[in-house]
C-alpha cells in the first residue's frame, strides 16, 4: 500500500519533462524540520506515515511532486514555512525548564521576533532544538515569501502566542476555556492560511474555524496516553468541566476500576468536538474553489473525522494510539477530490458513530443528536452515492437486523454452527493434543473438559471461525481445505481462547466450590483444589507458548491481557464493598472483566492477523463485547428461571454464593429494600427466599432480558457496518453471526 500511494503522488515527477529545480538551502532546511514534525505530529499520531517519506534525500522529490498534484507551489513553501515558526513558538510552550514568568513574556512577543537571525532563547531536544539553534534559516525562508504570506505568519503567530500565554498558568476549567485555547492554537488559522494564498474567497471565521478546532480536539483525545506517561508528565488540556463528571483526578481515567467510567468521558469530549464545528467544516469545505486547497483541507478533515470515529467508544486511547493505517491514510489523500467525496466520509462516519452508542452512555443522547445532524446535512447535500463509500457498504447492501426476528428465508435459518463444524471440530482435536502432559495425572487433569462428550458448546471456536470467514472473500469449506497459513493462524486464536476458558472455568469452580460442571462432575470435586488450580495453570502455560508462536506482538498484547481481565473480574467479584455490590456499573465492569473480553479481544485478533483495517477491528471487537454482555446477562437470568438438569450446574449458585447479578439489581431499583437484605450476604438461607420473593415481584428478570436484547442488537449492528462484500461465504458467515445474536438471547441453556 505504501508504494501506491507513492506511485500515485509521484507520477507528476516520473512524467513531466520540465527540470526540477532543486530546493533553497534554507528552505530545504524548513522542508528537513517539517517532514521529521509530521511523524511526531498529528499526521504522525493520527496516521502511519510512509516511512520512505521521512528519508532526507526523498524530500526534495517529494515536495515537488506535492506541489505538482496539488496545483499548488509557492502556497506549499509558505505552508512548510508557517509550520516551522509555528513549531519554534510551540517548542517554547513545552519547554519546562523556562520560568513562567518568562515564558509568558517570550510567548507573548514572540510574533515580534519570527524575522530574527537568532531566537532570544536555546531550548527543545532532538530536531526541534536544531531548529531552535539554527533558526536563521526559518527566519531566512520566511523574508523569501512574498508579503502577503509573511503578515499571515505574524498574525498567526501573535494569536497563538497570546492564547498560549493566557493558559501558562491558569487551568482549562470549562468547556468555554477549552474552545478559547484550541481556537487561538489552531482554529483561527486555517482561515488565514486559505485566505493568504489569494486563491480563495474571504470566509466567516465561524466556519473556517471548525476544522484547526477539530484538528486541536483530535490532537488532544489522542495525545492523553502519551502526555499522562511522559516524563516529565506533559500538559493534558481535558476541561474539568467535562472529566470531573465521572472521576475526582484526570489521572483517574487510566485505572483499571474506571475503564468504563473512562470510555464515558472519552465519549463526552469526541462528542464534544462533533458539535457544530462537523457541520460547519463541511459548510466550509464547500466554499473552497481551488481544487488543490479543497483537497488539502478536506484530506485533513476526513483524517480527523475518521480519527474521531476510532476513538469514540475505544478503550485502547487509555493504552496507547489510536492511529489510521497506511492504506486508510492513502484513500483519504488520493480519494477525498470533491464535496461528494468529504460527504460519503462524514456519512460513513456519522453511521459507524451511531451503531456504537450506548443508550446508557451520560452523553449518548447528545451524541445521536450530533450524528444525526451530520447524516441530514449529507443526505441533504444531493452528493450522497455518487462513489463507493469510505467503508465500501452501499446503501442497498442488505442488511441482518435482531430487533424484528427471524426472516423467514432459508438462507437465513441455517445452523450457524453448521457452517464451521468440520473446522471446530479439528480445532477440538489439536486441543486434545496440546494438553498432553509427561505428568500422567495432569495430563488427566488437564484434558478432563476436552475429552469426546465433554467440551461443551465450542462456543467461542465457533464464533471465531465465523468470524474468520466474514472476512476473508474466500474461505475453505471442508476440513481438508484448511490448511493455508491465515487460517491456521486464526485457529490457533480459537485454540488459545478455548484454552483460556476452560483454565477459568477450573479456577472458577474451585473459588466457589463447585461440585458440577457441564452436567458431570466437576474437576475439584473429582481430584481435588490443588490438582484442578495446577491443571488451569498448565492451559495457561500452553496457552501462551501458542499465543507466543504467532510472532505477533500487537495480537500478543491484545490477548495477554485478557488474563488480567480474567483476574481482576474475580477479583472484583469477591472484594465488592456494599456500595458496590448494589451497582450496575460494577456488575458490567466485572462482566466485561470476567466473560466478554475474552470473546472481543479474541475477534479482534483474527482481524488484526487478517491485516484488516483498524476501523473493522474494532467492529469485530465491538461484536465480541456486545454479545459476550448479552450471553452473560442471558446466563444470570437461567441462574434463576433454569433447571440444574438444563444449566449443567446447579440452580440459584450465584445467589447461594453471595453474588449479586443483574436480575437482583433492577429488582433492587424497584424495591429498595432489598439492598440491606442482599448486603447481608445471604449466609441465611431465608434471605435468599426473601430475595426470591422480590424478584418475583419486581421485573428485574424482563429487564435483564432488554438489555441483554439491546447488547445483542448492539452486536448485530457491528457485523452489519462491516464492509460490504458479494462472496457468498462470507455473507454468509456474517448472518451466522447475526444469527447467534439472536441464540444467545433465546436460549434455555
Amino acid at each position: 500500500m505504501e508504494g501506491s500511494f507513492l506511485r500515485e503522488i509521484m507520477k507528476p515527477v516520473l512524467t513531466t519533462t520540465e527540470k526540477q529545480i532543486p530546493l533553497e538551502p534554507h528552505l530545504a532546511f524548513c522542508y528537513s524540520i517539517f517532514m521529521k514534525d509530521i511523524q511526531g505530529g498529528f499526521f504522525g499520531k493520527a496516521t502511519q506515515i510512509p516511512s520512505i517519506l521521512l528519508e532526507t534525500d526523498f524530500h526534495s522529490k517529494f515536495i515537488f511532486a506535492i506541489k505538482q498534484y496539488l496545483g499548488l507551489h509557492e502556497f506549499i513553501d509558505f505552508f512548510c514555512v508557517m509550520a516551522c515558526v509555528v513549531r519554534a513558538l510551540d517548542t517554547v510552550e513545552d519547554e519546562t525548564t523556562v520560568p513562567y514568568e518568562l515564558k509568558v513574556h517570550i510567548l507573548k512577543n514572540f510574533h515580534r521576533h519570527i524575522y530574527d537571525r537568532d531566537l532570544p532563547i536555546s531550548c527543545g531536544t532532538k530536531h526541534h532544538k536544531v531548529l531552535m539553534d539554527q533558526y536563521h534559516h526559518t527566519s531566512t525562508a520566511l523574508l523569501g515569501l512574498r508579503t502577503g504570506y509573511q503578515k499571515a505568519i505574524e498574525n498567526i503567530v501573535k494569536i497563538m502566542g497570546a492564547g498560549m500565554a493566557k493558559f501558562i498558568l491558569k487551568e482549562v476549567e470549562t468547556v468555554a476555556d477549552y474552545d478559547e485555547y484550541c481556537y487561538n492554537v489552531s482554529g483561527f488559522a486555517f482561515g488565514v492560511i486559505a485566505n493568504a494564498s489569494n486563491l480563495e474567497d474571504l470566509t466567516s471565521d465561524h466556519l473556517s474555524k471548525s476544522i484547526g478546532v477539530m484538528l486541536q480536539k483530535v490532537h488532544f483525545i489522542q495525545d492523553f496516553f502519551g502526555d499522562m506517561n511522559e516524563i516529565p508528565r506533559g500538559r493534558i488540556f481535558w476541561p474539568r468541566q467535562i472529566w470531573s463528571k465521572y472521576v475526582d483526578k484526570l489521572e483517574d481515567l487510566i485505572h483499571q476500576e474506571n475503564l468504563e467510567k473512562a470510555v464515558c468521558c472519552l465519549n463526552d469530549m469526541v462528542t464534544d468536538a462533533l458539535c457544530d464545528d462537523a457541520v460547519n467544516s463541511l459548510e466550509y469545505l464547500s466554499t473552497l474553489r481551488h481544487p488543490g486547497i479543497f483537497q488539502l483541507y478536506a484530506s485533513v478533515q476526513v483524517i480527523i473525522i475518521r480519527t474521531l470515529g476510532l476513538c469514540y467508544n475505544n478503550i485502547e486511547v487509555f493504552r496507547g494510539r489510536v492511529t489510521l493505517s497506511p492504506g486508510e491514510f492513502t484513500k483519504v489523500v488520493l480519494g477525498t477530490k470533491s464535496m461528494s467525496d468529504a460527504y460519503e466520509a462524514f456519512y460513513d462516519f456519522a453511521r459507524t458513530v451511531k451503531a456504537k452508542i450506548d443508550r446508557n452512555d451520560p452523553s449518548a443522547t447528545k451524541t445521536l443528536r450530533c450524528v444525526e445532524e451530520i447524516q441530514k446535512v449529507c443526505e441533504d447535500s444531493g452528493l450522497l452515492n455518487q462513489r463507493s463509500s469510505f467503508l465500501e457498504t452501499g446503501a442497498s447492501e442488505k442488511r441482518f437486523q435482531v430487533q424484528h426476528g427471524w426472516s423467514s428465508s432459508v438462507e437465513e435459518q441455517l445452523d450457524p454452527s453448521s457452517l464451521v463444524a468440520d473446522e471446530v471440530s479439528l480445532i477440538g482435536n489439536r486441543l486434545r493434543e496440546m494438553v498432553v502432559s509427561e505428568v500422567p495425572k495432569l495430563a488427566l487433569a488437564a484434558e478432563y473438559f476436552f475429552k469426546m462428550g465433554l467440551e461443551g458448546k465450542r462456543f467461542r471456536p465457533t464464533i471465531l471461525m465465523l468470524m474468520a470467514s466474514a472476512l476473508n472473500e474466500s474461505v475453505p469449506n471442508v476440513a481438508t481445505n484448511f490448511s493455508n497459513e491465515l487460517r491456521i493462524r486464526q485457529q490457533r486464536i480459537a485454540e488459545i481462547t478455548e484454552m483460556f476458558h476452560v483454565a477459568s472455568l477450573l479456577h472458577d469452580d474451585v473459588l466457589d466450590d463447585a461440585d458440577t460442571r457441564r452436567g458431570v462432575q466437576s474437576l475439584n470435586f473429582l481430584m481435588g483444589n490443588k490438582l484442578s488450580v495446577l491443571a488451569g495453570d498448565f492451559l495457561l502455560s500452553r496457552a501462551c507458548v501458542a499465543l507466543a508462536s504467532l510472532k505477533n506482538v500487537e495480537v500478543f498484547s491484545l490477548i495477554s491481557g485478557v488474563l488480567e481481565h480474567l483476574v481482576t473480574g474475580e477479583i472484583m467479584q469477591m472484594t465488592s464493598i456494599s456500595e458496590q455490590r448494589g451497582s450496575m456499573d460494577q456488575y458490567m465492569r466485572k462482566t466485561y472483566c470476567k466473560t466478554a473480553s475474552l470473546i472481543a479481544n479474541s475477534c479482534k485478533a483474527i482481524t488484526i492477523l487478517a491485516g484488516q483495517t483498524t476501523e473493522v477491528a474494532m467492529l469485530a471487537y465491538d461484536y465480541g463485547k456486545h454479545l459476550g454482555l448479552a450471553y452473560q446477562l442471558i446466563d444470570d437470568v437461567l441462574d434463576f428461571t433454569g433447571t440444574s438438569a438444563s444449566l449443567g450446574k446447579g440452580s440459584l449458585s450465584d445467589i447461594r454464593h453471595g453474588i449479586i447479578t443483574a436480575p437482583i439489581l433492577f429488582a433492587i431499583e424497584e424495591f429498595p429494600e432489598l439492598e440491606e437484605v442482599v448486603n447481608r450476604g445471604f449466609d441465611n438461607p431465608k434471605d435468599v427466599d426473601l430475595s426470591l420473593e422480590y424478584l418475583g415481584k419486581s421485573r428485574g428478570i424482563q429487564r435483564a432480558q432488554e438489555l441483554a436484547k439491546e447488547h445483542a442488537n448492539l452486536a448485530a449492528s457491528a457485523i452489519n457496518s462491516l464492509p460490504q462484500s458479494d462472496d457468498d461465504n462470507v455473507r454468509m458467515s456474517r448472518q451466522a453471526l447475526v444469527h447467534l445474536t439472536q441464540i444467545v438471547i433465546t436460549r434455555s441453556k
